[in-house]
């Protein structure tokens, strides 16, 4: 069932973290492994949390909150008072569709941008695992707690974000309010589409002369799922983020292909994906609406619902 993937691990596909401000150095490669590395909530009581790099900080009711995690932005949000979310993610400052819930706040697009961070005298800094641990041990030393969140693959990371950031500011309540919240969305998503009538299809995106696909083990894999799409690369046997030839995609032949804004016609207009199953009569290639799809975090929900509405317009549900 969907539910299941409430348990899958899950990710923002690779190419597109700079985008969503994970914040990793400029020109190096991207290296995602199949373990998930994250930092657990401590148990009920506890004074001090350790992060994804094994770094251990006091649980404090943190006044002034910086976030260099997309993913935090939009949790942080619904945990602390406005006023203490002093810095957010370039990504969502800038490009995110809710960016306007974030008001006037500086957005910090690089890790290495000490001066920029150091000027929002923060007393905590929200990372992921892309940021390079040089200039978080500068923050460090300048008496600012760094925690590193670890790696965003969508809902169960979500989900485990949720309730270490509730248990790292003292706010288990409103975690668990917005856990019950974001779990609620899920399932309306979920019960939108029986298992059965899910039909197959891909999620594609098109760089330059290179095709990738995100499948089991990313945050695409739950977009796909709660979007009420079966994600045939995963049942070829593709996860996390392959880079497909375009005999890969051939082979696989998908009636239906889930791309970003403007790519459909660029995928269907290549002299061998052109005969793919969805190029051609009765196939359906699909643009996701908006930036959602960037989102591995609350947003996905959005991207899953978009989604939903075009693949399965008689089943589209309005969420909360």
């Amino acid at each position: 069932m969907k539910a299941d993937l409430l348990n899958a691990a899950a990710l923002g596909v690779a190419l597109a973290a700079a985008m969503l401000g994970a914040l990793w150095q400029e020109g190096e490669p991207l290296d995602v492994d199949a373990n998930v590395i994250a930092a657990m909530p401590a148990a009920p009581g506890a004074t001090e949390l350790t992060d994804a790099r094994g770094k251990t900080i006091a649980v404090k009711d943190y006044q002034r909150i910086a976030s260099l995690n997309t993913v935090a932005d939009h949790v942080l949000l619904h945990l602390v008072e406005p006023d203490r979310l002093i810095g957010i993610t370039g990504y969502t400052a800038d490009t995110h569709p809710e960016q306007w819930r974030f008001g006037e706040r500086p957005g910090v697009s690089r890790s290495d941008q000490i001066e920029e961070i150091l000027s929002l005298r923060p007393e905590l800094v929200v990372t992921s695992k892309f940021a390079d641990e040089a200039f978080m041990s500068r923050l460090r030393e300048a008496g600012i707690a760094v925690f590193d969140l670890g790696e965003m693959r969508g809902v169960q990371t979500t989900l485990q974000n949720i309730r270490t950031l509730g248990a790292l500011l003292d706010q288990r309540e409103r975690a668990a309010a917005l856990e019950r919240r974001y779990l609620r969305e899920l399932a309306a998503l979920d019960a939108a589409v029986p298992d059965e009538q899910m039909p197959a299809g891909i999620y594609l995106s098109v760089y330059g002369d290179s095709y990738f696909g995100g499948s089991s083990g990313s945050s695409y894999a739950d977009m796909l799922r709660y979007a009420g799409v079966r994600d045939l690369a995963a049942e070829h046997g593709y996860r996390e983020w392959p880079r497909y030839s375009p005999e890969q995609l051939l082979a696989m032949d998908p009636t239906l292909i889930i791309t970003q804004q403007d790519m459909g016609a660029v995928i269907c207009r290549h002299s061998v994906l052109r005969d793919l199953a969805a190029c051609d009569k009765g196939g359906r290639v699909i643009e996701v609406p908006g930036t959602y799809h960037s989102d591995p975090g609350l947003g996905l929900v959005e991207a899953a619902a978009g989604i939903l509405a075009l693949v399965h317009p008689d089943r589209a549900i309005v969420t909360p």
